[in-house]
């Protein structure tokens, strides 16, 4: 009996390993984003806002510092607040042992944090690709089509008026412009700071999971509103035209990076897509995909290993081989 008793607690120690391996990945984040906090001031020439991201001379470690970078206390507690909440919905309360690991947990914090900095520069890109359309509508309304630059044109042998034209078409496009250009450059040269695009990433993968994953819990109706809601905010207040980004940056700015929180929430989206796909193929058998756990519920497979565990220990102690005392006890009473 204490031998078997010995083996139940070691699986259910086995069983438990995987959730303390993410519940520590979530602390060991936490504790990276207070220790930033505290101690930003301590170790200044590390920690020092000049080096976050921005989009204007940002790389890889400055978006990676930017993850971890709180200023204001209250921000640092709801974001951690928010992590805590959806990376325990995640990772901790799921029934997928790949989930649960350490390394896809802060694999996904480094890779939603990432990917909302791509979002913004490819954001920013767009942003440069509607300026340019804008000056080369602006230079095409002012060329020269007049005889007079025609006859110049021949005898240079090239298209020499246009390069005054061009000129001129940039910098009236400019100075008619300046709100937007300088929008543009504030959109650049601004630093971003902070964990809300990984929180909102998450908020993605959460919607994701929700949806299709058979190891992770339904959200209910009021979490589909409050996140398809404040999804649709930050769609809303992102600056995805030239017009927008004007009126956020001298009309409606309120300081929050929502274009970083709706793109979080994108890649966080697909991400948590590729890590399904992943568990998927690496589950698929001969003759068709194939799920494991298909169709169960959050821990369902848990409470069968348990039910076959009881039965096991109903069998040992009804065997007459593994308990001798019990059988000849009642072959004693039979003969009295």
């Amino acid at each position: 009996q204490k031998s078997a008793k010995n083996a139940n607690q070691n699986t259910f120690l086995t069983m438990n390993r995987p959730s303390e391996e993410s519940n520590t990945a979530l602390i060991f984040l936490i504790l990276i984003n207070f220790f930033v906090f505290i101690f930003r001031n301590d170790f200044h020439r590390h920690l020092n806002i000049g080096r976050t991201y921005r989009i204007y001379d940002g790389d890889i470690s400055s978006m990676i510092l930017s993850m971890f970078y709180h200023i204001e206390p209250g921000h640092l507690f709801v974001n951690m607040l928010a992590l805590h909440r959806y990376g325990s919905e995640l990772f901790v309360n799921t029934s997928s042992k790949r989930w649960k690991s350490f390394f896809i947990v802060v694999l996904s914090y480094l890779v939603c944090g990432i990917a909302a900095f791509i979002g913004i520069e490819l954001l920013s890109t767009y942003h440069e690709y509607q300026w340019n359309q804008r000056v080369n509508n602006a230079r095409f309304a002012r060329k020269c089509n007049h005889w007079i630059c025609e006859s110049i044109n021949d005898i240079w042998g090239e298209d020499i008026s246009s390069h005054f034209t061009n000129a001129w078409a940039d910098w009236s496009t400019t100075l008619a412009n300046m709100d937007v250009k300088l929008s543009m450059w504030h959109f650049k040269l601004i630093y971003r700071i902070g964990a809300s695009g990984v929180v909102y990433g998450w908020m993605g993968m959460r919607l994701l999971t929700s949806w299709v994953s058979p190891h992770h819990s339904r959200l209910n109706t009021l979490d589909y509103f409050f996140l398809i809601g404040t999804l649709a905010h930050d769609l809303s207040m992102s600056p995805v035209s030239l017009e927008d980004l004007r009126i956020s940056v001298f009309l409606e700015g309120d300081g929050i990076d929502h274009s970083a929180h709706f793109l979080g929430a994108c890649f966080g989206f697909l991400w948590a897509f590729i890590l399904i796909l992943w568990e998927r193929i690496s589950n698929f058998r001969f003759g068709g995909w194939s799920w494991r756990g298909q169709g169960r519920r959050l821990g369902e497979r848990w409470e069968n290993e348990e039910l076959l565990r009881q039965r096991e220990q109903q069998r040992r102690e009804q065997s007459r081989l593994l308990n001798p005392r019990r059988t000849n006890n009642i072959r004693e009473r039979a003969m009295l």
